[in-house]
């Protein structure tokens, strides 16, 4: 049975490994993990295979100099089977354990079979690439693009808690196709000097962008350097921090073709945001957090009054402004649908 088993190439072909798997009380033996990842590898023979790993650093379960090693074996053993690789994730200490990883997937066309790759870090503080000291992405390419310039196939691209615009821009700069951009930003980032000469960098396919950052991180020196002339969709969490993210947008977009946006900035301008809406004729769905009445009032029709977003079809009004008239949003609900324009 054992041999016919290892011998049926599709039981093989899903990979799953986690070094944090108690074996007798025990994590999982470094060189246990090299065998059953190297067996899974072989026994899976020239089939396309999806790989998900995790292997973190321990203290006390072997040095960290060991680990380093580890990596640099569990590398090598990946890059046997990249021809078939069909999906990778993988989950290290930091983004200088893989870097070997990464130099070698420059190149996708040694993966033709890649639709899905992640990569996660657990370490923010200890890495050996300032730039990337937190990176998480999930990268979906297209299935059936055959373009031969490394990662310009991808239409997809996620960065989760990324620390810096230069690791974000060295992604987009790669993948010159995108159709949607989601970025995390976590960390506070260093004040743009404006004497700084900028490249800015346009995006003419990306349709969707979604843009959030924790409190204290600053999104502008990224969106000083992008421009996305055809976004349909816009979605941009910023909390409290980023008020001028609207002027940046309003720029750097073409808010005539865009089709949804919500802001979810508790310090963004009233009068921003109305100057913004105020070129978006197509716009079918609006979310504003805080919702307020002077946005409401703009969106009301009246005797000889022109709305603004006119072709409007969802408003989402789940959190709203202190002192807000709720009669203003029964006014501006029932004007437009008695609307005739």
């Amino acid at each position: 049975w054992n041999k016919f088993a290892e011998n049926t190439h599709c039981l093989w072909t899903g990979i799953e490994l986690d070094n944090d798997t108690i074996s007798d009380g025990k994590k999982l033996n470094p060189r246990t993990f090299l065998d059953q990842l190297g067996r899974w590898i072989k026994n899976s023979g020239n089939a396309p295979i999806s790989i998900k790993f995790s292997y973190l650093y321990f203290p006390g379960h072997n040095s960290y100099e060991d680990y380093c090693k580890e990596m640099k074996e569990i590398i090598s053993l990946l890059l046997t089977c990249q021809h078939r690789w069909r999906s990778l994730k993988i989950y290290v200490e930091n983004f200088s354990v893989v870097q070997g990883l990464l130099d070698e997937m420059t190149n996708l066309d040694n993966a033709p079979k890649l639709r899905v790759f992640e990569l996660e870090v657990e370490d923010m503080k200890n890495s050996n690439y300032p730039a990337w000291k937190a990176l998480c992405t999930s990268l979906t390419l297209h299935p059936k693009s055959r373009l031969h310039s490394g990662y310009a196939r991808l239409t997809g691209l996620e960065l989760s808690n990324s620390p810096s615009t230069e690791s974000i821009m060295w992604w987009i700069r790669q993948a010159p196709n995108l159709k949607t951009l989601d970025v995390f930003i976590r960390l506070k980032q260093p004040e743009h000097h404006q004497h700084s000469p900028l490249h800015v960098w346009k995006l003419d396919n990306l349709s969707k962008l979604y843009i959030s950052a924790s409190n204290g991180s600053d999104i502008g020196p990224l969106l000083a350097q992008l421009t996305f002339p055809v976004l349909t969709d816009i979605d941009v969490n910023v909390g409290a921090t980023n008020s001028t993210i609207v002027e940046y947008l309003l720029c750097r977009s073409n808010p005539q073709v865009l089709k949804k946006l919500t802001f979810y900035c508790f310090r963004i301008r009233e009068t921003s945001v109305l100057t913004y809406l105020k070129q978006t004729p197509s716009l079918v769905y609006l979310r504003v957090v805080p919702m307020t009445s002077m946005i409401l009032d703009a969106l009301t029709a009246g005797s000889g009054k022109h709305p603004i977003c006119p072709d409007l079809e969802e408003l989402n009004v789940s959190s709203l402004a202190l002192l807000f008239n709720f009669k203003k949003l029964l006014d501006m609900v029932h004007s437009r649908s008695h609307d005739t324009r």
